[in-house]
């Protein structure tokens, strides 16, 4: 790069660079100057402005964290019409762009290639290419696809297992392959991968930090859909404007994006309404938060490497269940504020004394098979509530008492055929997703709160029945930013009705 870099002052002003010394010293003047920037901006802008008032340059900035610094670095260098460039880096897309006058000017950089990330591992670690001994070829597969083409994750890797220039035993290898997602090691160059992150990290603005070790709760590798996190921001309290009139919820939204433009998190697919349908965390990233998570008492995960949770009991605040097969059966934490599943079991008072969390926010049991779902009724803190693919026939009528929920996600979970009259007094209720073959109780035009309406089914249902005032009671729900449903068997006044509704609604 230096060599490049040298060539490059050359070709732009062969008169004053015809001695490459000269550049260099030219060169190591201006990094001199830069580095007395902070101490006077003036001094720096004027001098520099002088020095590259006539000449034709290229300047290279890396790895620029912030608009407003562009913005005054950018003063320093003179716009002479001499087909001078300025090249900068950075890891957030909204720097990039402040940097740019076209979108068309930036370069997005992808990662790498399988058989690129293969040549630098195999390079660095056996000093050649074509040189991995047969006996590693799959572990080194493995450990390649836990890097996912990260150059810096692939160089720091491999230098760890070519540290003093001998290739480490096969086992050694496999015992770096099973640390990769489940925690950093001690060595020095994983651990200068870790400051990088960390200075990433330490950089979001303070919002962002709980949002992004809120991450640490799902498991390695899977797929978080935005809308659902979204949610669960709220619920915790992590996303909050003193503006009555914000959209919670688009500001959620906003911080999701600010999580992939500085590239903490990898965006996945794009939705109808063209936007991020999911993300995935980096298990180098999951290995940074999971431990910040862990020292700062935010996220608890029992995920089969900690068979049961005894003295720690009363200081878990989130709780994340991984593995199914652990004891669990004594445990009553009065402090959790948040409880999902990952393991599809069977949940009940015995197993777990859900109704002692007296401070719990956060419900998810997605997959599970609810045996009583009455506890239900004491989780008065109760903000968010999944039951997607859960096993359960009924809700309790007593979910009326949860006067803070805020989301109830009901997909899937056929054995619910309709919701009970009390669900009309969730006044707080903004998001209700429902399937398309349960009965809605009358008075669902008291949601007044309601922005979220999904899979509601008008007309007759399959099992006969009909949503026989639910057309009507839509346009009472004038809030509702999101409406998906389907109509069946509907007559001429039943539409006449839908349509008059769907008129109120903007």
């Amino acid at each position: 790069m230096k060599k490049v870099f040298k060539d490059i002052l050359y070709e732009l002003d062969k008169k004053k660079y015809s001695c490459i010394h000269s550049a260099i010293r030219d060169e190591k003047q201006l990094i001199d100057e830069l580095s007395e920037f902070l101490k006077s901006k003036t001094k720096f802008i004027k001098s520099n402005n002088e020095f590259l008032a006539n000449k034709r340059y290229i300047i290279v900035i890396d790895d620029i964290w912030d608009e407003k610094v562009w913005r005054l670095i950018k003063c320093a260098f003179p716009k002479n019409s001499l087909g001078s460039r300025i090249i900068t880096t950075t890891r957030i897309v909204s720097v990039s762009e402040a940097c740019c006058s076209s979108s068309d000017d930036i370069f997005r950089m992808e990662f790498l290639a399988d058989d690129i990330s293969r040549r630098l591992f195999y390079k660095i670690v056996f000093s050649n290419e074509r040189g991995c001994p047969h006996e590693l070829v799959q572990v080194s597969e493995d450990i390649l696809k836990k890097c996912g083409g990260i150059p810096l994750a692939i160089i720091t890797i491999a230098s760890l297992l070519a540290s003093n220039h001998q290739t480490k035993a096969k086992d050694q290898w496999y015992d770096l392959l099973n640390s990769i997602g489940h925690g950093l090691t001690e060595d020095h160059n994983v651990e200068e991968m870790k400051k990088i992150l960390l200075f990433s990290y330490y950089d979001l603005p303070s919002h962002l930090k709980p949002c992004l070790l809120y991450l640490s709760i799902f498991p390695e590798n899977f797929k978080v859909l935005r809308v659902d996190l979204i949610w669960r921001w709220i619920a915790e309290g992590f996303v909050h404007s003193e503006k009555q009139e914000t959209s919670l919820y688009e500001l959620g939204n906003n911080y999701f994006n600010e999580l992939i433009n500085r590239s903490m998190i990898q965006p996945i697919g794009i939705d109808d309404e063209e936007r991020v349908e999911a993300c995935r965390v980096h298990d180098m990233v999951l290995d940074l938060i999971r431990t910040l998570s862990t020292e700062e008492n935010f996220v608890t995960i029992l995920d089969g490497t900690m068979r049961k949770v005894s003295n720690l009991q009363s200081k878990v605040r989130r709780l994340s269940i991984q593995n199914g097969k652990m004891d669990i059966s004594t445990t009553s934490m009065k402090q959790v504020r948040s409880l999902t599943f990952f393991t599809h079991g069977i949940i009940d008072k015995v197993q777990l004394n859900i109704c002692s969390f007296e401070v719990l926010r956060v419900l998810d049991l997605e997959g599970c098979t609810i045996s009583d779902p009455g506890y239900m009724k004491n989780l008065l803190h109760l903000k968010y509530l999944r039951l997607i693919h859960a096993h359960v026939n009924e809700l309790p009528v007593e979910i009326g008492k949860l006067q803070f929920l805020q989301t109830l996600d009901l997909r899937r979970a056929r054995g619910i055929k309709e919701l009970p009259l009390s669900i009309v007094r969730l006044r707080h209720l903004i998001c209700l997703y429902v399937h398309e073959d349960m009965k809605m109780p009358s008075g669902m035009g008291s949601l007044k709160s309601l922005e979220v309406l999904d899979e509601l089914l008008v007309g007759q249902l399959s099992s006969g029945n009909f949503n026989q005032d639910t057309a009507k009671e839509l346009g009472q729900l004038t809030k509702l930013s999101v409406l998906r449903f389907k109509w069946r068997c509907i007559n001429d006044i039943t539409d006449k009705t839908l349509v008059e509704s769907l008129s109120n609604l903007h």
